[in-house]
């Protein structure tokens, strides 16, 4: 049996990921987060933020489990008290296969936060796996190479036929994911007045805790540029299902991101299962979208600029693009590659 750490059954792309994953496996025992309530098939055994380990060893004793696999963002688990983990299972001489889902954090105000803080860890790791080359290279300079290997994220299957979506009218552009100031939503409503030959924007943009204020700038704005009718922002957790099949009645999606530190997006995968075109931020976390247009920057007169010059047979050539990483990279794939490890 496989231990597998992760958060699980909460609005968090860290737990739509391992679901996922863990659906194409079996013998696998999760253990997630605590303190927010009963969560179905896993068990509660550590807090947010703690070096307090003790729940996670004693499901592992419980359990009998020699192999876990541990699904790290630093805003779960700080470096510091990851490093403490890895080397109290590494004492244990348990194999351990640890997922970074950011490879970059460099806070200032908190060192506890910085990635140096756990190479000692990593280095007794039996796999490191990261998403992209840009994650292989930011830990070589750290000095944590031999274990290292890159895994694409999964993508979601493509559009089922019998779900109920929304029916955007004319020419439709979209987007996707969480509403946080960093992923560039604001900037892309402003572009939008901005775009002709354009009919609707579809946000498709739930809210979640802390990000209230986020959604209420928004609708203002939409307000103050007379939008209403043309912008539709949906701010409910939809069914994956419905997402993607909503999102695949779109001409054109953008993900117009600003700035983050994660090394994968599971929202514009979630665009790609749609397949459709799709227009990303030159930025690191986008680098294996192959295919994407790019566009020429991040403000908003760059997003003008580079859908208003983008022809169809640009975006013909970006829908095939996203067609076939979508069907190489589905999440029965994945599962193989990280069982063939753990073997």
């Amino acid at each position: 049996m496989i231990g597998w750490i992760t958060t699980w059954g909460i609005r968090c792309g860290i737990a739509t990921y391992s679901k996922f994953l863990v659906e194409q496996m079996t013998d696998v025992h999760v253990m997630c987060q605590s303190g927010e309530g009963e969560v179905e098939g896993a068990v509660p055994c550590w807090s947010r933020d703690s070096r307090f380990f003790e729940g996670i060893l004693a499901q592992i004793a419980a359990k009998g489990l020699d192999t876990i696999v541990i699904q790290h963002q630093p805003g779960l688990l700080r470096f510091a008290y990851l490093n403490e983990l890895l080397i109290r299972l590494s004492e244990m001489e348990i194999k351990v296969f640890i997922t970074l889902h950011n490879t970059r954090d460099r806070s200032i105000i908190f060192p506890s936060k910085r990635i140096e803080k756990a190479v000692e860890g990593l280095k007794k790791c039996s796999t490191v796996m990261v998403h992209t080359k840009a994650d292989v290279a930011n830990l070589k300079q750290l000095g944590v190479s031999e274990n290292v290997v890159m895994i694409p994220h999964g993508i979601y299957p493509p559009p089922k036929k019998d779900v109920e979506t929304i029916e955007p009218e004319g020419r439709v552009m979209g987007t996707f994911g969480f509403l946080l100031p960093h992923k560039g939503q604001i900037e892309l409503v402003e572009a939008f007045e901005r775009l002709p030959g354009w009919d609707n924007l579809l946000m498709l943009c739930a809210t979640r805790d802390g990000s209230k204020n986020m959604e209420n700038k928004l609708t203002k704005l939409i307000e103050e540029k007379g939008l209403q009718d043309r912008v539709n922002l949906m701010t409910d957790f939809l069914d994956d299902d419905v997402a993607v099949a909503t999102l695949a009645k779109c001409d054109l999606l953008v993900f117009p991101y600003q700035n983050t530190k994660e090394s994968a997006s599971g929202a514009v995968r979630m665009g790609v299962a749609a397949g459709v075109p799709i227009a990303v931020s030159p930025i690191p976390i986008f680098e294996d979208i192959k295919g994407a247009i790019k566009l020429r920057g991040k403000k908003v007169e760059d997003i003008v600029a580079t859908i208003s010059m983008t022809s169809k047979d640009e975006l013909d050539r970006c829908r095939d693009s996203m067609i076939k990483l979508r069907d190489s990279t589905q999440w029965q794939n994945i599962a193989e590659l990280i069982q063939e490890r753990l073997k």
